[in-house]
């Protein structure tokens, strides 16, 4: 699906698939491919946070992307807003 410019994906629920606890450093390599497919302007962050209950809290959710050294400012920004808002053509 990353092949069409036209689909995006949202990465959300990513701390419930960690083996390891928050901030659940074993997320990243299987993102960075998610990423790499898609460019990270076509994915668009979210908790999951609904379904996740039972596995982290929501700051725990939020907390994994603010504090990760795997994203520079411009990605997160990028990743936690920027590309929803150009993905729905919302203004900023």
């Amino acid at each position: 699906m990353a092949e069409f410019d036209n689909v995006s994906i949202k990465i959300s629920g990513a701390g419930t698939l960690s083996h390891q606890p928050f901030p659940y450093p074993d997320i990243w390599g299987p993102l960075d491919k998610v990423f790499k497919a898609f460019g990270l302007d076509r994915c668009m962050w979210g908790t999951d946070w609904t379904r996740a209950v039972e596995l982290l809290d929501y700051e725990q959710g939020v907390e994994a992307f603010r504090v990760t050294d795997q994203l520079s400012d411009t990605e997160r920004a990028t990743l936690m807003g920027g590309s929803l808002t150009k993905i729905y053509k919302m203004v900023a």
